[in-house]
């Protein structure tokens, strides 16, 4: 079916909170909308969660062995037959009104529609909103926090979806390859459609092994890109030399804080750090 959205919940060993995710699917006051559930090897029993709902012909099933989240968004994107995909995380839940206002926007006339976050983070909440990004980013207005955003699906795909080697964010790391498009035309909806709730003690990806591994790797896949862009050469350098520095890596974070402080020396921080590591 032409313009219509298709909404993919990734899930992993999140039995107790998929079905409050698909529940606030089915409660759109909009009713033009396909649900696909990709469980990514799951030992929880989502399926049994899952199973009274299939009788919605709108809602489908996927079960594949354990590759993680970005394969499974993939996965249930080449599964969408809708031409606009929104993903949710199993842990959040949508708003009602959400595909109403989607639709009352003309989605089919952008690559990209944004709308506000209510963000519970550690039980402090707060409001997140598209606003203007970095110069990598081409400076486009947008908002790339899974289950805040709606793509073209043809645009995902173009850009070659999630990337599965990035395990920390994946999301972000996705926009800065989407906003690399030229004309891109992206509409903003200033209204809260998301609950994003997060404790990042218990979240896997929010390791430090694994923000490590996700920031080299993004560092160089998109080396030239930070190569042209100084202050955001200096963030990501300093980033990767704080988890080093966490994991007890001292020499190889004096590496990154230099790097930090030499791409932007008007930053103080890395300097800070680079002072403190020599002495002690």
């Amino acid at each position: 079916m032409k313009e219509q959205i298709s909404i993919i919940i990734p899930t992993f060993n999140r039995a107790f909170s998929l079905n409050n995710a698909i529940e606030s699917v089915k409660a759109q006051t909009c009713e033009n909308w396909e649900l696909i559930v990709i469980d990514d090897g799951s030992v929880d029993e989502p399926p049994e969660r899952v199973k009274k709902y299939l009788s919605d012909d709108r809602i489908k099933y996927f079960y594949q062995e354990n590759m993680g989240v970005s394969i499974a968004r993939n996965s249930g994107a080449r599964h969408a037959i809708g031409d606009y995909l929104i993903f949710l995380d199993s842990d959040d839940i949508f708003f009602p009104d959400l595909i109403k206002n989607v639709y009352e926007a003309e989605f089919y006339k952008y690559d990209l529609i944004c709308w506000q976050v209510l963000k519970v983070i550690n039980e402090k909440t707060s409001l997140w909103k598209p606003k203007r990004l970095s110069k990598m980013y081409k400076g486009i207005k947008a908002s790339f926090l899974s289950g805040s955003i709606c793509y073209r699906k043809d645009l995902f795909f173009k850009v070659g979806g999630y990337d599965p080697k990035i395990t920390f964010g994946e999301n972000y790391e996705l926009g800065l390859r989407i906003s690399q498009v030229q004309n891109l035309k992206i509409k903003i909806i200033n209204k809260v459609f998301l609950k994003y709730e997060i404790t990042t003690s218990t979240r896997t990806s929010n390791s430090l092994d694994n923000r490590l591994s996700s920031y080299l790797y993004q560092y160089k896949k998109h080396k030239s890109n930070y190569d042209k862009n100084p202050k955001e050469k200096s963030e990501m350098n300093y980033l990767i030399g704080f988890v080093l520095e966490k994991l007890n890596r001292k020499s190889a974070a004096l590496v990154h804080y230099k790097n930090s402080w030499l791409s932007n020396p008007l930053k103080i921080k890395p300097l800070l750090k680079i002072i403190y590591l020599k002495a002690f």
